[in-house]
């Protein structure tokens, strides 16, 4: 049996009550979770262990904007 694999996602400089937020809703989840101070010490930063998808979707087309300058835009035949 093959185990998802797993790696490191952080939210960086976020306010007290945000870090506090994502600790209380990763938690109920069941993830790791490693809540540190930033170099900023009114802030904080947020890592929590996720599991990496290999079979993500491409993004809708209705879902891209022009301005972003996608390359979906320059060349349709892309998707």
């Amino acid at each position: 049996m093959r185990y998802p694999r797993k790696s490191w996602f952080r939210h960086e400089a976020i306010s007290t009550r945000q870090a506090n937020r994502l600790v209380k809703q990763y938690t109920e989840k069941g993830y790791h979770i490693e809540k540190t101070l930033n170099t900023d010490k009114k802030l904080w930063d947020v890592s929590v262990k996720l599991e990496e998808s290999r079979n993500n979707q491409p993004t809708p087309r209705c879902m891209i904007n022009k301005v972003w300058n996608s390359p979906l835009y320059k060349n349709p035949t892309v998707v």
